[in-house]
């Protein structure tokens, strides 16, 4: 069969009101000034970065809950990949794959999982954007040499160990939530190893032995799913945020 795929297809008339309805984040507004240093005075320059960045992160946020939502307006078009292959094939093949699969479906899948990169990519940078504004509000160390003095969000959890601790506790609740890991590894996965809505080769090897089998797959039911699970950490890491911060200048940081 021939597919011709149809790229943004019916976009334009997306009702992003209604496609994000499942998002944790719906009707989430991001609380804003919690990384200024509210013993700095009005005019501190560092203020007016944060504040910069802070309008960074909200427009990333933005970004991950539009892309969720494009995503799934291609989803409930119809994407029948809950069978994803059949032994024998309806005429006979070994394996056929994607055997519910119309030409329209094909369409729905591409651009579905356009937007799924897009998610998984663009939370990312979320959780990043955290990591340089708590740098910037704790004024750690800064040193492209040292890995551990690189700016990013797990780094600065681990500094904040010493200095924050319950901070660094609820962050860490986030971090090791399955929500959260599940979504890592599935950006991991997209952007540096096979992706997860990609049929991979079946090849495996154990001991010399090499072995061909039907590929793994993971449905795009699990992978909405995961995409629900990520936004969940997301909204959780800004309940943690909002709790502790902004910092006083005579807290206690224990």
């Amino acid at each position: 069969m021939d597919v011709h795929i149809k790229p943004f297809e019916d976009i334009t008339g997306v009702d992003l009101r209604e496609t994000t309805k499942e998002s944790p984040l719906k009707d989430f507004k991001l609380p804003r000034g919690m990384f200024k240093k509210e013993d700095e005075c009005f005019l501190n320059l560092d203020n007016w970065d944060t504040q910069h960045w802070e309008t960074i992160l909200e427009n990333r946020l933005l970004s991950v809950e539009r892309n969720f939502g494009y995503a799934m307006f291609y989803y409930y078009k119809g994407i029948p990949d809950d069978e994803w292959y059949m032994s024998p094939g309806k005429q006979g093949q070994s394996v056929q794959y994607y055997p519910h699969f119309e030409e329209k479906q094909y369409s729905n899948f591409y651009n579905f999982t356009y937007f799924v990169d897009m998610f998984f990519l663009q939370s990312s940078t979320v959780f990043e954007t955290i990591g340089h504004l708590l740098f910037r509000l704790f004024n750690f160390k800064i040193n492209e040499d040292n890995p551990r003095d690189q700016i990013s969000f797990n780094n600065s959890i681990f500094k904040l160990k010493k200095i924050h601790r319950s901070l660094y506790k609820d962050l860490n609740k986030v971090k090791y939530s399955n929500d959260f890991k599940l979504g890592v590894r599935m950006r991991n996965d997209i952007a540096h190893n096979h992706p997860p809505y990609r049929i991979d080769s079946g090849i495996t090897k154990s001991e010399g032995l090499v072995s061909i089998g039907v590929g793994d797959y993971t449905t795009t039911n699990e992978i909405k799913k995961a995409m629900i699970g990520f936004l969940r950490s997301i909204r959780a890491t800004f309940e943690v945020l909002e709790k502790h911060l902004p910092l006083k200048a005579s807290a206690n940081l224990k």
